[in-house]
């Protein structure tokens, strides 16, 4: 890259370099001119002298030897080209011819092509003086003076007095020649002068220069310590220079504010560090337990998996699930559950290891990694101390709870060291703690592989079935006290060209883990826009058809917005429809539960608790239902007619259900015994085997026409 100093030497020598070119091609101009001036002087003297000369011996015969002695003095002139002496007659008496004659080329005014291969040399007469006993015209006319013709001076004299001219005398004179050499002497003496002014000038620009650049170089000097140093409080000496006066203030000033904003800088990093140490931890800790959350969890869990693979060595995952946590949460709150949370998290932690690494994956879930495992039997003493610490009588808060955990083993070797694998393999193991009983651990089994793999196939096979419209409806009937038929159950169904029949309860939990339950609950709302007007046409304007919804949709804003632009484009009829979600989901996801249905009513839905009576709900909460109906769950409606105490809790619930204006409805009847006391008790809406079974609509069309 130039510096800007070497583009300023270059410019000026550049500038030097020309002017001096343009002042020696000037000087040679005026040099040759008056070069030329000189000459022609010279050889209108010299010409007059020798017509003069010749005055004597103009009447000698041609080629007279006092003619050629004075033709001979011409000798001495090296740029003499040729000189002719004419009689009256034009006839040439004498002529001489010079080494400009004799080297130069042939012209009008020059001599011929004999003349100058041999036939006469320098300053001697031919010897046949007849050959050239002419000349040119060009010369013989000119008159007499002083004249310049081809770069060539020719000058004719009259021999003798001008009123009695006795002849002529002709000098033609090497102009070209001359000039040229006396160029080349000019510039031979001038060149070395200029190149000695070039290089003289260059050395003052260059000492000029730097004593110019001093300020400029001090403060480069000064701006490159600042970036070495990172120090901003520094400061140029402002000379008394216009430029280097502003660019040095300008300098100060840009210190001034750097230093500033540098020192604003440090406060604001410190901060953004602060708050950054406070996101990750958010982003990598959990808030409430103060555990590795699941984020942190799965990248370590990783990392570790890596190091095993490559180090050839065993890692063990206990998969811990707290047992009962959800009716503590249910009956004393979100709050006493959450510092029940707490307690528990710090029991466990304090029976682990440094090595282990214990984390909460979300709810009452946790996972412990035990890297560099020794042994099976060194995670089953873990899982041990878990169950332990766990499994006994937890006293804050001035509560007393007992609770349990349930945990389940796997390890990374059996699993391929696959991160997936191995979480599903103890979450699987843990699962199978709890169906044997709680408060347990349980090592993970290929016997268990099968659920597993059937779960995974289900999963795949659910993307297939949305894009395939493998799903159906069946729709079960809902008839009031008189029997008449008022409504239907939408209920889905699935057949697998692979897993044939598929149950709502073994697919619908999958839907959910794998947050596909939203899209299933979009086909069921568009399939039952379309199956509906059917319906309502077969049964009367009244019937209500009642969808379920998963716990998931109400986190669904899309599944909202959806709903009510299936309503608004009137593909649903809004007044026959009737949306039903359980007691728990209810309870587990409230204030989102409210705000689902007050946007889903505006449109005049209506809406039902399902599964009532065995969320463990608050009943106070109940005031706070916008809701309906309430479903009598089927287990209370089975014991009818074999135990008092669940005829006892179904008749509560329908006299209390009455007294909030709830609408109730019994799922589950199958004996007119049931039938027979839901009626007697009030019950509005009944719905069982003992009705209708769950059937196609063609089939319920067909039922209806029958009748």
């Amino acid at each position: 890259m130039k510096s800007l100093r070497s583009q300023i030497s270059f410019n000026t020598v550049t500038s030097i370099a020309v002017i001096s070119t343009l002042i020696i091609g000037l000087s040679i101009y005026v040099y040759e001119k008056l070069y030329v001036e000189f000459v022609s002087a010279e050889v209108n003297a010299i010409g007059e002298n020798i017509a003069v000369d010749l005055i004597d011996f103009i009447d000698d015969p041609a080629g007279s030897f006092y003619q050629t002695e004075v033709l001979l003095r011409l000798g001495e002139y090296d740029y003499a080209e040729t000189a002719y002496i004419l009689n009256n007659d034009g006839n040439v008496l004498n002529m001489y011819i010079g080494p400009a004659g004799i080297n130069g080329e042939k012209t009008p005014l020059g001599p011929s092509k004999e003349e100058r291969d041999g036939k006469v040399s320098n300053g001697v007469l031919p010897e046949n003086l007849s050959s050239f006993s002419h000349v040119d015209k060009s010369i013989a006319s000119l008159a007499l003076g002083l004249h310049q013709i081809q770069n060539k001076v020719v000058v004719v004299k009259t021999i003798g007095e001008s009123t009695f001219p006795l002849g002529k005398f002709i000098l033609v004179f090497n102009l070209q020649d001359a000039l040229r050499d006396s160029r080349k002497r000019y510039i031979t003496l001038v060149t070395p002068s200029v190149a000695f002014l070039i290089i003289l000038a260059l050395l003052i620009s260059v000492r000029a220069q730097r004593k110019v650049f001093q300020p400029l170089n001090t403060l480069i000097k000064t701006m490159d310590s600042v970036v070495d140093d990172k120090n901003y409080d520094v400061k140029v000496e402002e000379i008394d220079r216009e430029e280097t006066l502003s660019l040095s203030r300008a300098f100060n000033n840009m210190m001034s504010n750097i230093k500033a904003q540098s020192e604003a800088n440090a406060e604001k990093n410190a901060l953004l560090q602060k708050q950054q140490s406070q996101m990750e931890k958010l982003a990598n800790f959990d808030a409430l337990t103060g555990l590795p959350n699941r984020q942190f969890l799965m990248h370590l869990l990783t990392r570790e998996l890596a190091k095993s693979r490559m180090n050839h060595s065993e890692l063990g995952l206990l998969f811990v699930d707290i047992d009962g946590f959800k009716s503590i949460n249910d009956s004393f709150g979100h709050d006493i559950g959450d510092k029940f949370l707490i307690h528990i998290s710090a029991a466990m932690t304090n029976i682990l290891s440094k090595d282990h690494t214990l984390g909460r994956l979300g709810g009452d879930e946790f996972i412990v990694i035990v890297p560099n495992l020794p042994s099976k039997q060194a995670l089953e003493d873990t899982a041990n101390k878990l169950v332990d610490a766990v499994n006994r009588t937890h006293i804050f808060s001035s509560f007393r709870f007992d609770s349990s955990a349930s945990v389940g083993l796997a390890l990374a070797s059996e699993c391929g060291y696959e991160l997936s694998n191995l979480v599903t393999n103890a979450d699987v193991a843990m699962y199978k703690a709890k169906d044997d009983g709680k408060a347990r651990y349980t090592w993970f089994s290929e016997a268990m592989l099968a659920n597993t793999q059937r779960k995974v196939l289900i999963s795949t096979r659910l993307s297939q079935a949305l894009e395939g419209d493998a799903f159906y409806l069946s729709y079960q009937a809902k008839v009031d006290s008189d029997e008449n038929v008022i409504g239907f159950e939408a209920l889905l169904r699935w057949h697998d060209d692979v897993l044939g029949e598929v149950s709502p309860a073994e697919f619908i939990p999958i839907a959910e883990q794998t947050e596909k339950v939203s899209l299933i609950s979009m086909w069921v709302i568009k399939r039952v826009g379309i199956e509906a007007p059917q319906l309502i046409e077969s049964f009367g304007q009244h019937i209500v058809i009642s969808i379920n919804l998963s716990p998931m949709d109400l986190n669904s804003n899309k599944l909202t917005q959806f709903i009510i632009s299936e309503m608004d484009t009137d593909r649903l009829p809004s007044k026959n429809l009737e949306f039903e979600i359980t007691e728990t989901a209810y309870m587990n996801n409230f204030n989102v539960a409210n705000s689902f249905f007050t946007a889903i009513k505006k449109h005049g839905c209506r809406l039902a608790l399902d599964d009532f009576g065995t969320g463990y709900s608050s009943l106070g909460y109940l005031t706070k239902f916008d809701i309906d109906t309430l479903k009598i769950d089927r287990s209370f409606v089975n014991d009818i007619g074999s135990s008092k105490q669940s005829e006892l809790i179904t008749k509560t619930i329908i006299e209390m259900a009455k007294s909030l204006n709830f609408s109730v409805c019994a799922e589950g009847v199958e004996t007119h015994e049931q039938a027979r006391f839901l009626k007697q008790n009030g019950c509005h809406v009944l719905q069982g085997f003992l009705y209708s079974r769950p059937a196609p609509l063609k089939n319920i069309i067909a039922s209806s026409l029958a009748r």
